[in-house]
C-alpha cells in the first residue's frame, strides 16, 4: 500500500511531462497553421498597453483598438508610398549599372592576374569572366525567378487562398485577441491554485516585464537604426542604399544579423560603383558608428539591461533555434531564451528556499 502512495506523485509527474511532450509535438506540427495566430498574439500582447491608456482616457476598448490598427495600417501605407518609388529607382539603377560593375571588376583584378604565371592566369580569367557574366545576368534571373515565384503562387488556388487567409486573419485575431486581452488574462490566473498563486502570479510578472522590454525595446532600436542606416547609405550614394539600410535596421531584431544583410552587401557594391576605397570606408565607418551607439547607448538606454542575457546565450540560443525551426527560431530565439532566464531564475529561488537544500546546508551556510 505504501509502495503504490509513493509511486502516485512520480506516475502524476510523468503524465505531466508526457502531456507538455505531447503538447509541444501538437505544436510543431501544426506550426504553419498557428503562425497567423502566433503572429497576432504577439501584436495583442504588445498593443495592449496602449489599448489599456487609451481606455482610462475613456475610449471603449472596441473603439480604441480599431483606432490604434487602422493608425498602424495607415503609417505601413504611407511608409510604402513614400519609399516604394524610391526602391523602385534604386533597384532599376542597379540593374542598369550591372554591366558597369563587371568590366570595374575586371579592370581592379587586372594587376593580380598579371601577376601569376601563365597556365594559372588562364584558369582565374576563365573563372572571373564566369563569374561576371553571372554578374551581368542576375538581375534579369531576379526579376525572371520572382515573376515565376509570383505566377506559381497565384496560379495555385490554394496557395493563394491560404496566403490571402493569412493576410485577413491576422488583423482579425488581432483585434479579438487585444478585445479579450484582460479577460484571458484574469482568467487564466484565476486557474492558478491559491497556494501557488502570488508565486506564479509574480513569476509571471517578471516574465511579463522582460518580454516587455525586449519586443518593445527592439522595435525601437531596430527602427532608430533603419531610418540611421537608409539616411546614411542614400546619402552617400550606396545603390540600393535605402532598401539595404531598412533590412539592416529591422534585422537588428536578430542578433549579428545586420552585418550580414547590411554591411557586407554595400561594402561590396560601393566597392563595385565607386573608384578607391573612400566611399567602402565611409561605409564601414556608417556601419561602426551605428553598431556602437546601437550597444553603446540605444540598447542599454532603451531596454534598460531588463533582459540581461549574455552575447554567448544570445549566440546559442540562435543557432538552437535555427537548427530546429529555420528562420522562425532564429527569430524568437533571443526571447524564448530571455523567458527561459526567468524560468530558470524562479526554478533556482524555488530550490534554494525548499527543505532540501536547506536540510542539506551546514550550520555556517544558514
Amino acid at each position: 500500500m505504501n509502495t503504490t502512495m509513493d509511486m502516485r506523485p512520480a506516475m502524476k509527474a510523468l503524465a505531466v511531462f508526457v502531456g507538455l511532450a505531447l503538447f509541444t509535438w501538437m505544436l510543431y506540427a501544426a506550426r504553419d497553421a498557428l503562425f497567423p495566430f502566433a503572429v497576432a498574439f504577439v501584436f495583442a500582447y504588445l498593443l495592449d498597453p496602449v489599448v489599456d491608456r487609451l481606455v482610462k482616457a475613456g475610449v471603449s476598448r472596441s473603439t480604441a483598438i480599431l483606432i490604434l490598427l487602422a493608425a498602424l495600417f495607415s503609417m505601413l501605407a504611407l511608409a510604402v508610398a513614400l519609399l516604394a518609388p524610391l526602391i523602385s529607382a534604386q533597384v532599376e539603377a542597379l540593374a542598369r549599372n550591372a554591366p558597369g560593375y563587371v568590366e570595374s571588376v575586371k579592370s581592379r583584378v587586372a594587376p593580380f592576374i598579371e601577376s601569376l604565371p601563365e597556365m594559372d592566369r588562364a584558369k582565374v580569367e576563365e573563372s572571373i569572366r564566369d563569374s561576371m557574366g553571372a554578374l551581368g545576368d542576375a538581375p534579369l534571373k531576379i526579376v525572371k525567378a520572382v515573376s515565376q515565384s509570383l505566377w506559381a503562387g497565384f496560379s495555385s488556388a490554394v496557395g493563394f487562398i491560404f496566403a490571402l487567409f493569412n493576410l485577413i486573419i491576422i488583423p482579425v485575431a488581432t483585434f479579438y485577441l487585444l478585445k479579450d486581452f484582460d479577460v484571458i488574462t484574469s482568467k487564466l490566473a484565476s486557474r492558478v491554485p491559491p497556494r501557488n498563486r502570488e508565486r506564479a502570479l509574480g513569476f509571471f510578472t517578471r516574465l511579463d516585464e522582460v518580454l516587455n522590454s525586449f519586443f518593445r525595446g527592439q522595435l525601437t532600436v531596430a527602427s532608430i537604426l533603419a531610418v540611421y542606416y537608409a539616411t546614411g547609405l542614400f546619402f552617400i550614394g550606396a545603390p540600393m542604399g535605402i532598401l539595404i539600410g531598412l533590412l539592416a535596421g529591422f534585422s537588428n531584431i536578430v542578433p549579428y544579423m545586420p552585418i550580414f544583410v547590411g554591411l557586407l552587401p554595400a561594402l561590396f557594391l560601393t566597392w563595385l560603383q565607386y573608384p578607391g576605397w573612400e566611399y567602402p570606408l565611409m561605409t564601414l565607418a556608417l556601419f561602426g558608428v551605428g553598431q556602437a551607439f546601437e550597444g553603446l547607448f540605444l540598447t542599454p538606454r532603451v531596454m534598460e539591461s531588463a533582459v540581461g542575457l549574455h552575447p554567448v546565450a544570445v549566440m546559442a540560443a540562435i543557432f538552437i533555434g535555427g537548427s530546429f525551426f529555420g528562420f522562425t527560431g532564429i527569430l524568437l530565439a533571443a526571447p524564448a531564451a530571455a523567458a527561459l532566464k526567468v524560468a530558470l531564475e524562479e526554478l533556482d529561488r524555488v530550490y534554494t528556499e525548499s527543505d532540501f537544500f536547506k536540510q542539506g546546508a551546514g550550520p555556517e551556510q544558514e
